[in-house]
């Protein structure tokens, strides 16, 4: 018998999830591949889907819920050339908090097995999300400036190492002074605290990028330091409202409003183009290059506990979740 965390009916996410038992066939299909899942990340998408808040609502109860994991292969169907036994991988398909699951070939990426575990099950989401909104979007070069909120974020850290590694500059808004050592150790520019009564006296920043996750009134307010031409990028709705920002500045001063989903960039990707990225980022985290802080790693069962302290304000990193009590015991040793 397996475990896999599930949810009935939307609500508080520590009162609403539970850990089930359940039997999987290992038969599999040509194309097939059944992986047992080692460690998972909480998300705040994940939390999300709970609460029904979730770009795709849940239709059907009980559901399962997991944006992100990292496994191990166990099987491979007939035709299955990509991946052999004890492969490590993460799956591209979502409700990964199972300890068993079965994925198409296509649908997985293998990594290099000597990868960091807590660090990998990270993988799919935040690094992604960093490294698509600095590359893909407009053309930034050595020196230019990017501004962005939710600094200490998971996707925040992850874009303050990625643009110290290209040279570019950020200035990250924080909302608590304590979090202004934590930043520049990974490499942030300037740090500025959210104050936006402060800094209405900051010169012009002459922005080129403003990477929001917040939304509401004041990014008409940061909209006055980005450059002609510049662009927001919108990947998250941590404030609950719309974006505001004047007509004047889109018409007049050409500054575009981009959003961004992790989800829809996936799926108009080839799987050579998803390779290339996944790897390059696992390249990236073995090189110490990029890295999240791990708060706490909790054992499945431990489900309820786990995600309350996830939605806790003030952590010091990430809760991450493991089905094999011996392995959750090691990395929490290491931590």
């Amino acid at each position: 018998m397996s475990y896999k965390v599930q949810f009935k009916k939307i609500g508080a996410p520590e009162k609403q999830l539970y850990v089930t038992k359940y039997k999987l066939n290992n038969s599999l299909k040509y194309n097939e591949v059944l992986i047992e899942v080692i460690f998972f990340p909480i998300n705040p998408a994940d939390l999300l889907l709970v609460e029904g808040k979730y770009a795709t609502p849940t239709k059907s109860f009980p559901a399962s819920i997991g944006a992100e994991c990292v496994a191990k292969v166990l099987k491979v169907g007939k035709k299955v050339k990509k991946l052999k036994v004890n492969d490590i991988v993460i799956p591209l398909t979502r409700n990964n908090w199972s300890q068993k699951i079965k994925v198409v070939e296509e649908n997985i990426i293998k990594i290099n097995k000597n990868i960091n575990l807590l660090q990998a099950c990270m993988l799919k989401v935040n690094p992604a999300t960093a490294y698509l909104m600095l590359n893909n979007y407009i053309k930034l070069n050595v020196g230019d400036k990017i501004l962005q909120n939710a600094s200490n974020s998971g996707v925040g850290t992850y874009i303050i190492q990625l643009a110290k590694y290209y040279n570019i500059k950020t200035y990250n808004l924080i909302r608590r002074k304590e979090l202004v050592n934590k930043l520049k150790k990974l490499g942030a520019y300037k740090i500025i605290l959210e104050d936006i009564k402060n800094n209405r006296l900051l010169k012009k920043l002459n922005i080129k990028l403003f990477i929001d996750a917040i939304g509401g009134s004041k990014i008409d307010e940061w909209a006055n330091h980005i450059q002609d031409h510049g662009t927001i990028i919108n990947y998250g709705l941590l404030s609950g409202k719309n974006i505001e920002i004047n007509p004047h500045k889109v018409i007049f001063n050409n500054i575009s409003l981009k959003g961004f989903w992790l989800s829809l960039w996936l799926a108009k990707m080839s799987y050579k183009e998803k390779k290339t990225l996944y790897n390059h980022l696992a390249e990236l985290i073995m090189n110490n290059i990029l890295h999240t802080e791990i708060d706490q790693v909790y054992h499945v069962s431990e489900i309820k506990k786990a995600v309350a302290k996830a939605n806790k304000y003030k952590r010091k990193g990430k809760i991450i979740v493991g089905f094999d009590s011996h392995l959750v015991n090691k990395y929490n040793a290491i931590l």
